[in-house]
């Protein structure tokens, strides 16, 4: 697999977990899972739990959605052929959704952030299930580049386990600079955390505009095929 497809999941995993609604969850969750600032080594495991579940979650809902797809010659042969047609068309939609330029709701099913605290009062098990239903928890943006970016890219390529897997270290990075910022002292952290706020929505224009541009050279291009 080119490294490029590699780098995109990771990037994609990276800005999901950037975006202001997700971070804003994953600040609360680190907040949280800090409550024993006093007991380093158990912070340290507390956070690697809601990373892990955060990962397996993304991987396993990926893998759910394609599986029955590619083990299917004819079918995932099907998709991958018309899929090529709708990739500019589609990320010129994604593209323009990441930097905000369209909008969109997603239906809410219960408190999910509630549930998501309630299970990690039950430890180490708790807090990965915690970092699992939070990582379901899609916002729009969120949504966005997983269905939008990560899914299409796994039918292309048929790996539903290694891109996933990719996407969700992604995601974990920004959660272990905020675990690094929020050890370092509570004063600090919160004007660190605001740019870290701010970098991501930047970015999150800036690679919007990017996925439009490619987008319309890819319809382009289709049209002039």
């Amino acid at each position: 697999m080119e490294l490029t497809i590699l780098f995109g999941a990771l990037w994609l995993g990276i800005l999901t977990s950037i975006s202001p609604c997700p971070l804003a969850t994953n600040i609360a969750a680190v907040a949280f899972l800090s409550r024993r600032s006093t007991e380093k080594r158990a912070v340290m495991w507390s956070s690697f739990a809601y990373i892990a579940g955060r990962m397996i979650a993304y991987t396993l809902l990926a893998y759910i959605l394609t599986a029955g797809l590619l083990s299917a010659p004819e079918i995932a042969e099907f998709m991958r052929s018309k899929f090529t047609g709708l990739i500019g068309p589609g990320l010129i939609l994604v593209g323009m959704l990441v930097a905000g330029w369209i909008s969109f709701k997603i239906p809410q099913f219960g408190n999910l952030n509630e549930l998501g605290t309630h299970l990690a009062e039950k430890g180490i098990l708790g807090e990965l299930l915690m970092g699992a239903v939070f990582a379901l928890a899609f916002c729009p943006v969120s949504a966005a580049l997983y269905f939008g970016g990560l899914i299409p890219s796994v039918m292309q390529t048929g790996s539903n386990t290694l891109l996933p897997i990719v996407y969700g270290i992604g995601t974990a990075v920004p959660v272990i600079v905020a675990v690094i910022i929020i050890a370092g002292g509570l004063q600090s952290a919160s004007s660190k955390i605001q740019k870290m706020q701010s970098l991501g929505s930047k970015l999150q224009v800036i690679t919007g505009g990017v996925l439009v541009a490619i987008g319309v050279w890819l319809t382009l291009q289709d049209i002039m095929a």
